[in-house]
């Protein structure tokens, strides 16, 4: 995905003399690549993009850690500000005197690792100042209040996704709220911030209140029930994180995407400078599984082969510990400490990425291989379904594409026997969820959503259909599946010379549905 940056703020964060367009160019030769630089009044503001096996970097401090290791591979200075995760802060909320309003708090270690939640009093909602307001409007956040903005602040700055309740809507006595986080159950409803009605499949993770009511699609969007309003006076700010796998499934069930998904003292300190309010909780840390850092080895020969270059003992630190890893280097092996916010870090090769890719794909020198390039042969059964294909095309028929996998609902329509197909154990969406034993599903799916836009359609499709065999890996067959629409009837004499060339046969009979006939009639 994209992020716009700032070039002011992304200063803030780092410390360098390069230039707008150094910038773009080297970050983009080894690091997250900038696709474009354009200007608003002054400011500069870099489009990035950023991997999805890198949230670390989707922030104006990871780009900065990212610049600090790379400018000065081009012999530009380069240094990180302010890293977050060095910065001691002065914990007043620490005090135990503090509880003017108290939370009942139940959540689930696998669900949620950790969660960090304070109540601040005496807030007052209004515009956020000048210097916020820029900030989030450059990046392509739309500044709402002083409450929201700061969660969106420390989502876009920090990288830590940061959510606001108003204490007075889920409050259920006074001075008191309870919080319960868990998976949610199949058919629970619940409206987002952005007014979208959502019938939950179940196995999201959300927050209720104690009574049922949903409060929170955690990690995707707030609800409306609990939302910050102009009348808010008591908030409570939510730092967390949460298992990474049911934030994705949810948001691809319900084509719900946002960036959200430690940090916690800066946002603190924002919330009492900019709304006036004062603390009014102890701080809610639960952590009953805290991270433990852990080493990954790469032997130097495995490194060397990899990347074609031997690179020295300081080159090795020097690009590693700039990236936040803590680095050791001997004769026959590097070791490294893997930081928290890099845990996509897990094995020796993901150590040669990041060598290469800092050092310098460019850098790399090229060399022959010293033998023969190997002959692939080809798939005598793939070079007949091209020319089945190819013959389809030239007669006019539009060859359609679709998923191997099929929805609950299709298996329904069409009978399908649910104990003698695959089921995908982790579906990314209640559209693929079986794995399709037979093509009619997706073709009749694909003449009915076309059928409004052509009312005449050639379509066919070859691919696999998986057939079931208990206990085993199903049995994959190629089929063909020709359907046409209108009175096209005729179009039937390519089939003949299709099982001719592919030496299959047809494996059903002609559907052929023709609900109101022509009828002859007579012009004297």
């Amino acid at each position: 995905m994209n992020i716009l940056i700032p070039d002011s703020w992304l200063r803030e964060y780092l410390n360098t003399k390069a230039t707008p367009k150094q910038i773009k160019e080297y970050l983009s030769l080894c690091g997250p690549s900038v696709e474009r630089i354009h200007k608003e009044a002054v400011e500069v503001i870099y489009d990035v993009e950023i991997t999805t096996n890198r949230p670390d970097a989707m922030s104006v401090v990871g780009v900065a850690r990212e610049a600090a290791a790379i400018l000065p591979r081009f012999g530009i200075a380069a240094k990180l500000l302010h890293d977050p995760y060095k910065i001691a802060r002065k914990q007043r909320w620490q005090d135990s005197k503090i509880a003017n309003k108290t939370l009942t708090i139940k959540t689930d270690a696998n669900l949620n690792p950790r969660w960090t939640s304070i109540v601040f009093e005496g807030v007052t909602v209004k515009p956020s100042p000048n210097w916020l307001k820029k900030k989030l409007e450059a990046t392509g956040i739309r500044s709402l209040n002083n409450i929201i903005d700061i969660t969106n602040y420390l989502m876009r700055g920090l990288g830590q996704p940061a959510h606001a309740f108003d204490f007075d809507a889920i409050s259920d006595k006074a001075n008191h709220a309870t919080m319960i986080l868990r998976a949610s159950k199949k058919g629970e409803k619940l409206t987002t911030l952005d007014g979208k009605n959502h019938t939950l499949p179940g196995d999201d993770i959300v927050i209720e209140d104690g009574k049922g009511r949903l409060i929170d699609l955690c990690g995707v969007m707030g609800a409306q029930n609990s939302a910050i309003r102009a009348s808010t006076k008591t908030v409570i700010l939510f730092l967390q994180t949460y298992d990474p796998m049911h934030i994705r499934r949810t948001m691809m069930n319900l084509a719900h995407r946002t960036e959200a998904g430690g940090l916690f003292a800066k946002g603190v300190e924002l919330v009492t400078e900019l709304s006036g309010g004062s603390i009014a909780s102890r701080l809610y840390d639960i952590y009953p599984k805290p991270h433990k850092p852990y080493t990954v080895s790469l032997t130097r020969t495995k490194a060397d082969a990899y990347i074609g270059k031997h690179l020295s003992d300081k080159e090795i630190m020097e690009i590693l510990n700039t990236l936040g890893f803590q680095t050791k280097v001997t004769k026959e092996v590097i070791t490294v400490s893997v930081p928290s916010f890099r845990r996509d870090v897990t094995i020796d090769v993901d150590i040669i990425e990041e060598l290469a890719r800092i050092y310098g794909y460019h850098n790399i020198t090229s060399t022959l291989p010293d033998t023969a390039p190997p002959v692939v042969m080809p798939d005598p059964a793939l070079g007949g379904e091209e020319e089945i294909k190819m013959r389809l095309r030239d007669w006019g028929y539009t060859e359609t594409y679709t998923y191997s996998m099929i929805s609950e609902d299709l298996m329904d329509i069409f009978g399908l026997d649910k104990a003698k197909v695959y089921k995908i154990a982790n579906p990314l969406s209640n559209e693929w969820v079986y794995m399709r034993p037979t093509l009619w599903p997706s073709m009749l799916s694909s003449v009915k959503q076309n059928l409004n836009i052509k009312p005449d359609l050639t379509l066919f499709e070859l691919s696999m259909t998986y057939i079931y065999r208990a206990g085993k890996l199903p049995d994959e067959k190629p089929v063909l599946l020709i359907a046409w629409t209108g009175d096209q009837f005729y179009n039937a004499k390519g089939v003949e010379l299709v099982t001719e060339l592919s030496g299959g046969s047809i494996a059903s009979r002609l559907y052929d549905i023709y609900p109101k006939p022509h009828k002859p009639y007579t012009v004297s």
